[in-house]
């Protein structure tokens, strides 16, 4: 799970705060057996990579399919609270006037996954 995570050249990639160098961290505590590990990992994704007002950054493009690979794994809550993170971000990238330009086909190859038709 994870594969290609190391690969992605994270300090080239902007989120919210800057590079998003601590991105990898919080995609690799979804993996926790600790539901608070995993809650908080959620709480710091969408404080980098959400931004409110509808911007979608670089890095929500670079993070959903990983997002899309461990949403079916996690506890009911802590998927609740990921999923909406993703319908949020879904939702920006409909409507914001700042959209990453590789989002709408990140997003269009992920909502095959997480909304099958």
């Amino acid at each position: 799970m994870l594969e290609g995570l190391d690969a992605v050249a994270w300090h080239e990639i902007d989120h919210a705060y800057g590079p998003a160098l601590d991105t990898p961290g919080h995609l690799r505590a979804l993996l926790s057996n600790d539901p608070e590990v995993v809650a908080q990992a959620t709480k710091d994704l969408d404080r980098t990579i959400c931004e409110e007002g509808g911007f979608v950054c670089p890095a929500a493009t670079a993070v959903l399919p990983f997002l899309v690979e461990v949403l079916p794994v996690l506890g009911s809550a802590n998927r609740a609270a990921l999923q909406d993170m993703i319908d949020r971000l879904a939702d920006d990238g409909e409507n914001a006037e700042q959209v990453d330009p590789g989002w709408p086909a990140a997003w269009a190859k992920a909502r095959a996954s997480i909304r099958p038709a």
